[in-house]
């Protein structure tokens, strides 16, 4: 009888996988799909990273400046943007479009880790404002005034130095 039945089972097996295996989820089924680039941006020269004038670590108040790390200060109050990374205490994004750097605007599209683990896609527009000064807009929410906190220095260049 343990024989018949485990002929059985193994025909069953034999026959979902010979037939394709419905039953079974392919490996990538809930992956996200990345626009190649935010509608906003189409048709305009794309870059990957942000503006030279954007780099660095911007906070609302200069009291909070050093910043003690973006993950962890108030919501809205700090922001870091180097190279093609952008962070907020909420989440942290790569670019993948942004209109090449140069000009006084510069729009990016970025995909998001948040950290309660979802993602998002966004398109965040950067100006300089003044000698220290950036207003940000995250979407279209109404444009927020950070000041220059710190520049970001690259690993490579503390370990060189030291």
């Amino acid at each position: 009888m343990r024989f018949g039945l485990t002929v059985h089972v193994i025909f069953l097996f034999a026959s979902l996988f010979a037939a394709g295996g419905s039953a079974q989820a392919g490996k990538g089924d809930l992956k996200v799909v990345v626009p190649r680039s935010a509608p906003l941006l189409q048709g305009k020269t794309l870059d990957l990273r942000f503006a030279d004038f954007a780099q660095g670590i911007w906070v609302r108040d200069l009291s909070n400046c050093p910043a003690p790390r973006i993950d962890r200060s108030a919501p809205g109050s700090a922001l870091a943007i180097y190279r093609g990374l952008y962070e907020t205490s909420g989440r942290i994004c790569q670019v993948y479009g942004a209109e090449k750097g140069g000009s006084n605007t510069q729009r990016a599209a970025l995909n998001c880790l948040l950290t309660d683990g979802g993602e998002a896609i966004e398109l965040v527009t950067v100006q300089p404002r003044g000698t220290g000064g950036l207003l940000v807009q995250e979407g279209e929410r109404p444009p927020v005034h950070f000041r220059f906190c710190e520049r970001i220095i690259p690993l490579m260049q503390r370990v060189e130095s030291n």
